[in-house]
């Protein structure tokens, strides 16, 4: 955004709508036409498909993400439901003044492909690092996703013990095996959903190797 202009930041804004939503809540629901974009100013989202009465985990979105930005130019209708897992404060930007912004401002154009890319990059690196993890490895990089993006070595999951073997594609047990192994050595401190890193070395080790 950066790249825009005064009056067009204010053109861009001024169209906009801030909406909040519960911990819970569905910020997009599979299958709705694709007429706006939707920008994280806060909360944590969590994108997901049902395939086979299944629901798959496709990525966490965290505070200055959009919600599914690279499919708004290739689909008439997002593919994947959108759940506010925390409260959520969500800006909903029209697509069609986006779209003239892009047109008018070519700094603007190129700076949404960067992005663009990035976006395809991490998501694409989401699932190739889990796939590729035992399941310790994949709760490190999870706990680890969430000290990265909220900045904090003390914060809250707010996801239940399933939730986050759905996501990490490992059993509910699993993740208790693991979480307590984490705590026997000093690695984390957990009680509910409130994690502690006490040892980051050694959490994004285990992350890496896994």
């Amino acid at each position: 955004m950066s790249t825009l202009r005064k009056e067009e930041k204010d053109e861009l804004y001024e169209s906009s709508e801030i909406l909040i939503f519960e911990a819970g809540e569905l910020v997009v629901k599979s299958g709705t036409p694709v007429h706006n974009l939707y920008f994280i100013k806060s909360g944590i989202v969590e994108l997901s498909l049902n395939r086979d009465s299944k629901k798959q985990a496709l990525n966490l979105l965290f505070q200055g993400d959009f919600i599914g930005i690279n499919c708004v130019y290739s689909t008439s209708s997002y593919r994947f439901s959108a759940k506010a897992l925390t409260e959520c404060e969500i800006e909903i930007i029209n697509r069609d003044i986006f779209s003239d912004l892009l047109q008018r401002n070519k700094d603007f154009a190129m700076a949404f492909i960067q992005y663009i890319s990035m976006v395809n990059e991490n998501f694409l690196n989401w699932h190739m690092k889990l796939k590729e993890k035992n399941s310790a490895g994949a709760l490190a990089f999870l706990i680890c996703e969430f000290q990265k993006s909220l900045n904090q070595i003390a914060f809250e999951i707010p996801l239940t013990r399933q939730d986050m073997a759905r996501i990490i594609g490992f059993s509910k047990e699993s993740v208790l095996k693991n979480l307590a192994e984490f705590r026997k050595d000093g690695i984390i401190e957990s009680l509910g959903k409130q994690i502690t890193i006490l040892d980051s070395k050694r959490l994004k080790d285990i992350a890496q190797h896994g």
